[in-house]
């Protein structure tokens, strides 16, 4: 089977050098056609190279290769708990205002979560009053334009939904690394109008943590309380964040 070709682009790193974790699963899922996807990374995704997505439709699976190098794999997946449950948009806007988000090394230039890029999501998830565990936040798609378009819909969702999970901890002083992630989106934002954007709540809930693994749950909501999104992620404890060659 002719492999598809995904490249990502340098604007849509995550820690240093390599690609935000939930965009390149994202652009997986999408190439793969399946949904709910579970994607798994097995390395750091290298930026600004062409990469070979190699499916096997008798299996629904599929590898992620860089030459030989198998960075990451997919197949069809299944969810183990309920999404989190909605948040107000005022419940977000105060959760932001307690948000541990912050410049630093690791996390600064985070196409997401970065508190010192000016052209990314600008997310700044934070503690949600009287829900253990639990941080929320607004995302505005239309001040992002125009980072994204409408072909990059799936993976701007599953972006979205990625660090939301790893700000469930105080993230700098407890570095993890996306190491699976599983995604359904159930009806995409449109992204092709800017102007016409409407802000979207997202949602992250810390469900448990042993050793080095910590599991997460994330949801996008529209502001009204419709589920347009979910995932589970599954993080693995660094002592720091890889740095690229």
């Amino acid at each position: 089977m002719t492999p598809s070709i995904l490249r990502v682009a340098d604007r849509f790193s995550g820690p240093i050098g390599y690609a935000n974790g939930g965009w390149i699963a994202g652009m997986v899922a999408q190439a793969s056609g399946m949904d709910p996807v579970e994607v798994t990374l097995r390395r750091p995704i290298p930026l600004e190279v062409d990469l070979a997505l190699v499916m096997d439709p008798q299996t629904s699976s599929g590898r992620l290769l860089d030459h030989d190098t198998l960075i990451v794999e997919v197949k069809a997946g299944t969810f183990l708990r309920a999404a989190p449950e909605f948040v107000s948009r005022a419940d977000a806007i105060a959760a932001e205002d307690v948000s541990l988000v912050r410049s630093s090394p690791d996390y600064g230039h985070c196409l997401v979560c970065g508190a010192d890029r000016t052209d990314g999501y600008r997310l700044r998830p934070g503690a949600v009053t009287h829900r253990p565990h639990t941080v929320a936040c607004l995302w505005r798609p239309a001040a992002m334009q125009p980072l994204l378009s409408v072909d990059a819909t799936i993976p701007a969702a599953w972006a979205a939904m990625d660090c939301p999970g790893v700000w469930t901890i105080d993230a700098p002083n407890d570095p993890m690394l996306l190491g699976r992630m599983t995604a359904s989106v159930l009806h995409a934002p449109d992204l092709s109008r800017g102007d016409a954007t409407e802000d979207l709540i997202v949602v992250g809930r810390q469900d448990a943590r042993d050793g080095r693994k910590m599991h997460t749950s994330t949801a996008l909501y529209s502001l009204d309380g419709e589920l347009l999104a979910h995932a589970e992620q599954t993080w693995i404890a660094v002592s720091r964040h890889p740095e690229a060659s």
